[in-house]
């Protein structure tokens, strides 16, 4: 399962953004694998092809949140520091904007991750 997204980073200065990310997120085995390259806002390429990935327990939370025109996939993990190597993370959070035609997908992919992590956590339970 795989679902294209983008974000705007922005230099905190001003409120226009100064870079896009545009990117595919999978689920790979036991990780969610990001696959993205930084454009500049003329939309030329600034960056290879750059590749990250999270074992799915390291995940907190994900949340979709829907939009009008766009809606965004909220990933949450349980520490600060593993979200660090996306950049426009914050506080081990990253946003990632989803269009309009990605949409069915991005609940899916969202509903599955949480019912993997609450699976998970009722089986430590048991154990």
């Amino acid at each position: 399962m795989s679902i294209a997204y983008h974000y705007s980073l922005y230099d905190g200065t001003s409120e226009t953004a100064y870079k896009e990310v545009k990117g595919v997120l999978s689920v790979v085995g036991e990780e969610l694998l990001f696959e993205y390259k930084v454009y500049d806002m003329m939309g030329s390429a600034i960056s290879t092809l750059n590749k990250f990935s999270i074992l799915v327990d390291h995940i907190k939370r994900t949340h979709y949140k829907k939009g009008f025109f766009q809606s965004k996939l909220i990933i949450e993990a349980t520490r600060m520091g593993f979200m660090e190597p996306l950049p426009g993370s914050e506080q081990g959070v990253i946003r990632l904007d989803i269009k309009r035609a990605n949409r069915d997908e991005a609940v899916g992919f969202s509903s599955k991750i949480n019912l993997a992590l609450s699976e998970r956590r009722l089986k430590e339970l048991d154990d």
